[in-house]
């Protein structure tokens, strides 16, 4: 298990929880569909939300227990991302599948040496906004352009605040990463500004 704080509570199961809440919310958008397979996964991501639920023993459902592993995690990280690659619908974000596998990932390197786990979680936010900005400039639009060039000058900056080595007057602190999440979520794309918000959550809790 990863090292708790003051909450009782694992960066890992942090990140797995906040990714179940986002999988519940999504499953639940697919009821508004008359698309009977959007419909049936939508009940499948209610099934595996209990499933991660449980597993992280929050609440004690006493006659079924469902082990925290990092394995587990990775595969249902996985399937989250084949299902809505499934569906394909407008509402599709894969934010879900990608905070279910930054969880295992977190729960992988606690058990093999120390870390910092909010810094991980930036450097998967960072890397995600990257993409999503390069799939913007491809896209075409000029408004897509331009914020994929505000996505990549602030991935930037939140890669280099992990450096210690460069100074670029800029610290790796819990306002900074909270700012540039804000700004990414608001102005360029929610999924990757998600991200280094949950981020953000991992350093308040001294992750």
């Amino acid at each position: 298990m990863g090292e708790t704080s003051k909450v009782g509570i694992s960066a890992s199961k942090v990140v797995a929880l906040i990714g179940t809440l986002i999988l519940i919310r999504d499953s639940i958008f697919y009821f508004y569909t008359v698309d009977l397979i959007a419909i049936l996964l939508g009940i499948l991501g209610l099934i595996i939300a209990f499933v991660v639920f449980d597993s992280l023993e929050i609440i004690d459902f006493k006659k079924l227990k469902i082990p925290y592993i990092w394995w587990v995690l990775l595969i249902i990280g996985i399937l989250l991302l084949l299902l809505e690659f499934v569906v394909r619908s407008a509402s599709s974000t894969f934010l879900a599948g990608i905070l279910v596998i930054t969880a295992a990932i977190l729960e992988i390197l606690s058990q093999k040496k120390s870390y910092t786990a909010s810094k991980i979680v930036v450097l998967i936010g960072a890397g995600w906004l990257i993409y999503e900005s390069i799939m913007g400039i491809i896209g075409g639009s000029i408004t897509g352009i331009a914020k994929a060039i505000v996505g990549i000058i602030f991935a930037i900056i939140l890669l280099l605040t992990l450096y210690d080595k460069i100074d670029i007057k800029i610290p790796y602190s819990w306002w900074v990463v909270l700012i540039i999440g804000f700004v990414i979520f608001t102005w360029v794309t929610p999924v990757s500004g998600t991200i280094i918000m949950v981020a953000f959550i991992l350093l308040l809790m001294a992750y």
